[in-house]
């Protein structure tokens, strides 16, 4: 079976609103994935649906991770019907951040990220996972609309161990691993992180940058909560010299 019968019959293995549906990957990343693994590959995802069928199609050692043992049922039926091999994907029925931390995978060529959305589950997904992927190998990231796949999708690209190499549809990110161990760095050596968190004296007291997009109404508020009289008056007339250039 090719992946084009696959996709014009795609698996349903979810059910919303008590009918059965298929959600997953747009076609265009199930293909690249489809296009880029072959049986020498070792690969893992979290979650199940029609990247697991494309998966089982490229003959990869195969794990996929997801919590609801009926889902997992419903694909291996499905392949199974449809003659599509799958003695080398290893089914795992259990949420990912219980399964990963003890999971000792081989050496992995590609890792798909689509099982919970909600926070932290991504980063946690990543974060056990990216030590046992090659360098050189895949990060697949689905669903980067949903701010919990966003913020790693950010992070992931100001690190230089990782290299954004291709995007579908504004909502899967594609990453090369570049080198080893960015899971590991302290705050400083994580460039999102260390924007995200400067910090400085001021009156003794330490005073943590605002988030980004902060205005300027609330760095105000923070130096006067704080009691820092000088810092505000500066803003003050810093507006006022804005003001005062912008009528002239």
């Amino acid at each position: 079976m090719e992946l084009a019968d696959v996709l014009r019959d795609p698996p349903k293995p979810h059910i919303q609103s008590g009918r059965r549906v298929s959600m997953g990957l747009v076609p265009a990343a199930v293909a690249f994935i489809h296009e880029i693994v072959d049986d020498s590959c070792a690969t893992l995802e979290t979650g199940c649906g029609l990247s697991t069928v494309a998966f089982a199609l490229t003959g990869a050692r195969h794990i996929v991770i997801a919590p609801l043992p009926d889902e997992l049922e419903y694909l291996k039926r499905y392949c199974d019907e449809r003659h599509i091999a799958t003695d080398r994907v290893r089914f795992i029925a259990g949420g990912s951040q219980s399964v990963l931390p003890s999971l000792q995978p081989p050496p992995l060529d590609l890792v798909l990220i689509d099982g919970c959305h909600g926070f932290p589950s991504p980063c946690i997904d990543w974060f056990f996972t990216a030590g046992f992927l090659k360098r050189g190998g895949h990060l697949v990231v689905d669903d980067t609309w949903v701010w919990s796949c966003q913020i790693l999708r950010d992070f992931l690209c100001a690190q230089p161990q990782w290299q954004l190499i291709t995007e579908f549809e504004y909502r899967t990110a594609v990453f090369r691993k570049l080198e080893n161990g960015a899971e590991w760095l302290e705050w400083t050596e994580q460039p999102l992180v260390a924007r995200a968190g400067r910090r400085k004296w001021i009156g003794g007291r330490m005073h943590y940058r605002q988030p980004f997009g902060a205005t300027r109404v609330g760095r105000a508020a923070n130096d006067l909560r704080h009691g820092d009289v000088k810092g505000l008056m500066g803003k003050i007339a810093r507006v006022v010299s804005r003001l005062a250039r912008a009528t002239r």
